[in-house]
């Protein structure tokens, strides 16, 4: 599947909720049921630069595909990071590298958020694309 299909699946799937706010309450409760990143990876050298809020991204490269998992000390950062998580993830280089995510927008994020929180979405979309180019 490609992740301009798994943004539609998931926008749809988002959109079910008439309310922004059921929304972003329902992305938090899908990334609870996840595991955190093991304290291994939640260093520096994980860590995606110009977040204000801490956050962690691990890429592996597995059969020519991008794989991503994502954590952050703000649950709310880490389910919105987690659907970028869910649009990039079993990927190719390329893939990744012609698709721009829109699922923030798409599924009425944008109004809720802060410009800071914005600005780091933004930060780890680009640390997922910077990781696929130096992949291809």
């Amino acid at each position: 599947m490609s992740p301009s299909e798994r943004q539609h699946q998931l926008v749809q799937t988002l959109l079910q909720f008439e309310d922004s706010h059921e929304r972003l309450s329902f992305v938090q409760d899908r990334v609870r049921a996840r595991s955190s990143l093991g304290a291994e990876h939640r260093v520096d050298s994980c860590r995606v630069q110009g977040c204000a809020t801490k956050v962690w991204l691990v890429p592996t490269v597995r059969e020519g595909r991008c794989w991503f998992e994502v954590d952050s000390e703000s649950q709310m950062v880490r389910g919105l990071a987690s659907l970028l998580v869910d649009c990039y993830t079993g990927s190719t280089p390329e893939e990744i590298a012609s698709f721009s995510c829109s699922i923030v927008a798409d599924a009425g994020f944008e109004r809720r958020i802060t410009p800071t929180r914005l600005h780091g979405l933004t930060q780890v979309e680009a640390a997922m694309k910077a990781f696929a180019q130096h992949n291809r």
